[in-house]
């Protein structure tokens, strides 16, 4: 075990020297010394990779934990820190590229203000030094511009506070506010990541309260406007726990409606008028079971809309599309991907939108991938080994930071991530075989609407 614990120092610095661009002294701290046999034992022993990227991760929080940081996994290059000793404080900053001091004011002791200046004087030296004061809650604009300030500091960062409670909500909210978070979808995420000022402190309810005070919740109309060519709302219908997504191009005024609610009719059109697009298309995920689509009303109506579905789902639509097919919403183009597994015909819908700083992509994945779940795949043609495989392999592909849109969520959370899903997603994180076991066992009723639903989405909606 010795040679094995000498390895496991090894990569360790071989994982933060890469992150970080230095070798940590500390991880080589813990590996005891190696000899001759224990090497042939180390060998033997790393042969097992799933039980040494265990370790591996274990040792790397074990040894910035004995620095006194906390790296949470989402972004992942963010360390949190209270005070601490002078040497962790230069070890810690040799590792990162920016440090932002938060202690408020009047915390600041003659003790912080000497390892401040210490942490200072390698200003210039590769790191960024902050000092940014935040006392909590009752400073709105401290703890905002901090929050501001994230959108642009140099990474790996350190943020500093007392205990490291404070850093943690100023990380969460920047996270939420990034990704257009709901504030229950902000808590799961925090609950996920173990952030102690939500999980581990009994004083810091305040702190908790404004972070979630600055989300909205996940019922309330989200609106996620980048700065690219795309504009996206997010729409909720509480009877059935149904998103419908808004999705509109800038250039062309031309917009398109997904899995839309027919008792919301009203309410999307009227969003379409309000902002004033021209509806091309009306989008299916899937044939829906728990509610009626209202792409037949809508193109009564609008007799120039056109719906869109699956032609594995055998349903009728204007167009049918397949795995590999592109949509055209004026310059928006949305790539159409097969996951079936819930029903034969379901499909994710990628959007790639365009940034001055890169491409933001995000997911429209149906009732394929929920947060933290996935749509049930007992009726209609389901498969629980279909779908495993549907989301490994066309949505876990996709890159960590692509935003998951999903048809549902039953707990107010609006909005997560691939990274997060492939990490916390407790159904699709096991192996296939018990991702079946899991799907066979969760005995849940049927959708109350199901008979009425599934032969009325089969010719796209009520029609009369």
């Amino acid at each position: 075990m010795d040679g094995f614990l000498a390895g496991i120092s090894r990569k360790i610095r071989v994982v933060l020297q890469g992150l970080t661009g230095t070798a940590p002294a500390a991880a080589v701290e813990l590996a005891p010394s190696m000899d001759a046999s224990s090497t042939v034992t180390m060998k033997q022993e790393l042969a097992d990779s799933a039980q040494s990227d265990m370790a591996l991760t274990a040792a790397v929080e074990l040894s910035l934990a004995a620095l006194g940081a906390q790296v949470p996994a989402q972004p992942g290059d963010v360390l949190l820190c209270g005070r601490m000793a002078d040497v962790a404080a230069e070890q810690l900053s040799q590792r990162c590229k920016c440090w932002v001091n938060m202690l408020a004011d009047h915390e600041v002791t003659s003790s912080d203000d000497a390892s401040f200046k210490a942490i200072s004087e390698r200003a210039g030296e590769g790191l960024v030094v902050k000092r940014m004061s935040w006392a909590g809650p009752k400073d709105e604009e401290g703890g905002l511009k901090i929050v501001e300030a994230l959108d642009s500091l140099p990474r790996p960062l350190v943020l500093q506070c007392a205990s490291g409670n404070r850093a943690g909500a100023i990380l969460l909210l920047w996270l939420a506010r990034q990704r257009g978070y709901s504030a229950a979808s902000a808590q799961q995420l925090a609950e996920d990541l173990d952030l102690k000022f939500f999980t581990r402190c009994a004083t810091c309810g305040p702190v908790r309260n404004w972070v979630l005070g600055h989300l909205p919740s996940g019922t309330e109309p989200m609106k996620q406007q980048k700065t690219g060519g795309a504009v996206v709302h997010q729409l909720f219908d509480p009877v059935t726990s149904t998103f419908t997504y808004l999705i509109g191009c800038r250039t062309s005024g031309k917009a398109l409606l997904l899995d839309p609610v027919l008792e919301q009719k009203a309410r999307d059109l009227s969003m379409v008028d309000e902002l004033g697009f021209k509806l091309q298309y009306v989008l299916n995920t899937h044939v829906h079971a728990d509610h009626v689509t209202s792409g037949g009303q809508i193109r009564k109506l609008r007799p120039e809309v056109e719906t869109i579905i699956a032609e594995s789902s055998g349903a009728k639509a204007d167009k049918l599309v397949k795995h590999g097919d592109t949509i055209e919403v004026g310059k928006i183009k949305l790539e159409v991907r097969a996951t079936p597994g819930h029903t034969t015909g379901c499909l994710t819908y990628i959007l790639r939108d365009t940034q001055p700083g890169g491409v933001s992509t995000m997911a429209f994945t149906g009732d394929a991938l929920l947060i933290r779940g996935c749509g049930r795949t007992d009726f209609q043609a389901g498969s629980a080994e279909q779908l495993y495989d549907s989301v490994h392999s066309q949505i876990f592909s996709l890159p960590d930071d692509t935003l998951i849109y999903p048809s549902h969520d039953y707990k107010g959370r609006n909005v997560s991530t691939v990274g997060e899903e492939k990490q916390y997603n407790s159904r699709l994180t096991k192996s296939k075989e018990e991702f079946v076991k899991i799907m066979g066992e969760l005995g849940l009723p049927y959708p109350k609407q199901i008979d009425i639903a599934v032969p009325s989405n089969m010719v796209c909606g009520v029609q009369d």
